[in-house]
């Protein structure tokens, strides 16, 4: 018997990934108590033991259950992150509000949990950073600017506007008739951001307030589009869409973007200027329903209402993945070629009961048929946006805006 041994030469098959450099996180802050009662209101203080505008105990374990969904896939999925809170890793911003402060507090708490501990224990010690409300543009109703308030006024006395006002006339004029207020967005505001709390808490409503929940629904859904630059301007003698644009999301849009970049560059450079965000993985920004919204219009979506006619709903939150081309470690890099490696995720949880997120991405049409929205996009979008001051007329809300980055 013969026996024919065959040596067969085994190829080593070297499975290459493209690679995760860096993750954005904004998120609108957990369930939360009306900011203020209404003339006429049939509840009082007591009725919201946790406080007036504070988070509720749910909403706190909102915020920890979203942290929970990014430990899933951050630090045991992707073992992106450490299983250790570290302050090079990771940096956050909040905006000056209790509400949004403690949903950070509460989001890291889940993120860092160790599987045994609840949202009623003390809230993790990470540093969260803010800056006062009349400064911070991830606030954009409490931003001081008179520039600001120039192009709201251009805005309301639109077409596109007064149309929508007349529609929603009769709505106005009853919350006005029976709260003694002004015949304003914002008296209707005020009355109906609390009576859909108190309703969904099942507290007692004026009757005539219950009938109007619906319609004052649409109302804003319709007020906010437009304000919020999703929708253009007939007859407009300035780009007035350009410029809601840029004050409403223009500023975070830019500062992301150059985060990214200098991430980037570090990746492939290295400089003193580095030393921050060499080692850090996940930035996040605790804020608003008005701060999405914002985001989403600077980012270029056509809208904010993805699956249901709402707004962000609390505890919803969009992330954005900057991702590196496996590509990139067998290819020549050359100055024009750079970026062309480089691409965003875009994903969204449209609560906290979401444990993955959907991948909203391709519904910006320069980012459809493609791993991701390729950063050449972004930077672009982000030198669209980004606030200057006009050189020849020099407002101090723009310039102010272009220095607070």
């Amino acid at each position: 018997m013969y026996f024919i041994l065959v040596l067969i030469n085994f190829v080593p098959v070297i499975f290459c990934e493209d690679r995760l450099l860096h993750v954005h996180a904004l998120w609108r802050h957990g369930e939360r108590n009306p900011r203020d009662l209404f003339k006429g209101d049939l509840n009082n203080a007591s009725a919201f033991p946790d406080g007036i505008g504070q988070l509720t105990k749910y909403g706190i374990h909102q915020l920890y259950t979203l942290g929970e969904h990014f430990q899933a896939r951050y630090i045991y999925e992707y073992k992106f992150l450490s299983s250790n809170y570290s302050n090079t890793e990771v940096y956050s911003r909040s905006t000056a509000l209790d509400r949004a402060f403690v949903s950070a507090m509460a989001f890291f708490s889940g993120l860092y949990s160790d599987g045994t501990s609840h949202e009623e224990h003390v809230l993790s010690p990470i540093s969260i950073h803010t800056i006062p409300l009349e400064d911070d543009f991830l606030y954009i109703i409490g931003f001081q600017c008179q520039r600001k308030e120039e192009i709201r006024k251009i805005a309301e006395n639109s077409y596109e506007m007064q149309s929508l006002f007349s529609r929603f006339n009769d709505l106005l004029v009853e919350v006005a008739n029976n709260t003694e207020s002004s015949l304003e967005f914002d008296s209707a505001l005020n009355v109906f951001d609390t009576a859909v709390l108190e309703e969904m808490y099942g507290l007692p409503l004026p009757d005539w307030v219950s009938a109007r929940i619906p319609e004052w629904n649409e109302f804003r859904i319709k007020y906010v589009l437009i304000m919020y630059g999703y929708v253009p301007f007939s007859n407009s003698l300035h780009n007035l869409q350009l410029e809601l644009l840029k004050i409403t999301g223009g500023s975070l849009v830019a500062e992301i973007v150059d985060r990214m970049i200098h991430k980037i560059k570090c990746e492939r450079f290295q400089n003193p200027e580095c030393l921050n965000i060499k080692y850090q993985k996940l930035y996040t920004y605790s804020g608003h329903d008005i701060t999405l919204i914002g985001f989403f219009s600077g980012l270029g979506f056509k809208t904010f209402k993805f699956e249901t006619e709402e707004m962000p709903s609390v505890s919803s939150s969009v992330v954005l993945e900057l991702w590196e081309n496996e590509k990139i470690k067998n290819s020549i890099i050359s100055q024009k070629t750079f970026y062309s490696y480089y691409y965003v995720k875009i994903y969204y949880y449209q609560n906290s009961s979401v444990e993955n997120p959907k991948y909203i991405g391709d519904l910006i049409p320069e980012c459809q048929g493609q791993k991701g929205c390729p950063i050449s996009y972004l930077i672009k979008r982000a030198e669209l946006l980004r606030p200057k001051p006009d050189l020849k007329i020099f407002h101090p809300c723009l310039f102010q805006f272009f220095f607070i980055m």
